[in-house]
């Protein structure tokens, strides 16, 4: 049997399975498996008739809604390539992309989204048939939108193209196939990530690679019960984890709101039902870790990976509690090896450039063969562009990118570990570290969100880091904001405080 990961709802059906709910949405409604698998083979009918051929890609706009859930494996299943975007980007945003993947067709999930409804409006969208929940469509033409000629059917037939946050560039699209998608789900479910009894809290964009592979695709594999959630709000989540939920993944920014949540309502998260805690999309330091565990009463698991390994390499589960703070260790399956830069591996504990190979690893990105070039190498590589090292106990830890790398004095400084010691500070909720540009020279800058309530004493928190870390190392200057710039998906957009470090506008500064 050909991997392809089209129909992986009606195989959960087709187990025997298909009464089991699918879908609770906030609305009330629950779906089932069979409901669910019926709406998907409907509307992937409905897309073909609009013009939708195998190889084309079809844009959908919106939020986490059943209608986009829908859509999604309805273009994949009618052959096409799924380009989910969140309807909260910008105008330019979603155009450039358009203009750039040219779509075939671009749904709008106009009913769940009022940004959705913006665009459509905008671009002129007409009224989607009923059965596609009363959103809207827009047919595109030219030459540009035909299929590359590269889809037959097999497993290297492209089954999603998600787009990078564009944090360090312009946004590339990332060609995931059904064979990385069936390895990757098949390998989450040896580990056993989720369990068809688990109710998983889904609060992740699904235009995003972790809330849509790692959490949507794997648990519909799995056959679990999702509790979707079109916006996240620290109070739904605490609704949900006292009312029974057992699978919750996140990003940091989300258990930093649930801290303050629990903190503000006085209200204790355990006892609960909670099995699984992770967290992805950036790094975490041990106080917070241990904050979280306490609060919850779960292990907090966590991995790596990037949207162009489909998404993750490395996690903690399956393993005994790691010594440190670490990513985890390499899915059975995929090769991670920290390489220097003539492509040789590193012994343990040298640090060089994190490359990941195996069957997760991207097509490559879409009519761009000289970044996929500079991306996976001819030995099939990928190379991430991250700094790690491998510990004593064959567990990865990632010490930040090569690309922030900050080089002070003649010393390198990597912003991962100036930002785990910052964010230990108790009055710290997020925190971002850049470089910048100074005559012959860079100096580090610390930007960093305070807790709900709280204020940050830039002098007292210089104090702190003294204690934790070498004096190259100490920030020049700390930027305090009430709200650190983020993407839809909670990721801290770096790029945007760079630009402003450079541009010399700082204000709230304290200078050790």
């Amino acid at each position: 049997m050909t991997p392809r990961i089209d129909t992986i709802v009606q195989q959960v059906v087709d187990s025997g399975r298909g009464a089991h709910p699918a879908l609770l949405l906030e609305d009330g409604r629950t779906l089932t498996y069979a409901d669910l698998a019926q709406r998907i083979a409907q509307a992937a009918g409905l897309l073909r008739r609009a013009g939708l051929q195998r190889g084309q890609r079809m844009v959908m706009v919106g939020e986490n809604s059943l209608d986009m859930v829908v859509v999604l494996l309805a273009a994949i299943q009618a052959g096409g390539w799924a380009v989910p975007l969140n309807a909260r980007m910008a105008p330019g945003e979603i155009d450039g992309i358009c203009a750039h993947c040219e779509p075939r067709l671009v749904y709008f999930a106009s009913s769940a989204s009022a940004e959705a409804a913006a665009h459509a409006q905008r671009l002129r969208a007409g009224a989607a048939p009923a059965e596609l929940a009363g959103g809207q469509l827009l047919q595109c033409e030219g030459a540009g939108t035909a299929a590359d000629g590269s889809d037959n059917g097999s497993a290297d037939d492209v089954a999603l193209m998600v787009y990078t946050s564009g944090s360090t560039g312009t946004p590339k699209g990332v060609m995931l196939t059904h064979g990385n998608l069936d390895f990757v789900t098949r390998c989450a479910l040896a580990q056993q990530m989720v369990q068809p009894q688990d109710v998983v809290f889904h609060a992740l964009p699904i235009s995003h690679s972790f809330g849509l592979i790692s959490a949507l695709l794997y648990g519909l594999r799995a056959g679990v019960t999702f509790r979707l959630v079109e916006r996240f709000s620290a109070a739904k989540l605490a609704d949900a984890i006292l009312g029974g939920v057992t699978v919750f993944q996140g990003v940091p920014a989300m258990y930093t709101r649930l801290h303050e949540w629990a903190q503000q309502s006085g209200r204790a998260l355990v006892p609960n039902r909670l099995r699984l805690a992770y967290i992805g999309g950036s790094l975490i330091d041990a106080t917070r870790k241990a904050q979280t565990e306490a609060l919850l009463g779960v292990r907090l698991h966590h991995g790596y990976g990037l949207t162009e390994s489909a998404p993750a390499a490395t996690r903690t589960i399956g393993h005994p509690p790691p010594s440190g703070i670490t990513a985890g260790w390499p899915i059975p399956g995929i090769e991670v090896e920290v390489q220097d830069g003539a492509g040789a591996r590193l012994p343990d504990g040298e640090r060089g450039e994190v490359c990941i190979r195996g069957p997760n690893v991207m097509k490559g990105y879409f009519r761009d063969p000289v970044q996929t070039a500079a991306a996976v190498d001819a030995r099939g590589w990928l190379h991430t562009g991250d700094i790690g090292f491998f510990g004593p106990e064959g567990d990865l830890s990632i010490a930040g990118r090569s690309k922030e790398m900050i080089i002070r004095g003649g010393f390198n400084v990597y912003p991962a570990e100036v930002e785990k010691a910052i964010a230990a500070f108790p009055d710290v909720a997020q925190c971002a570290v850049v470089g910048r540009r100074v005559p012959g020279d860079e100096e580090v800058v610390a930007y960093v969100e305070p807790v709900a309530g709280r204020s940050v004493d830039a002098g007292r928190l210089l104090a702190f880091l003294r204690e934790r870390l070498a004096p190259y190392k100490l920030p020049s200057a700390i930027v305090c904001q009430a709200q650190l710039p983020a993407s839809s998906t909670g990721k801290l957009l770096k790029a945007q405080l760079k630009a402003l470090a450079n541009q010399g506008t700082q204000a709230q500064e304290a200078a050790p």
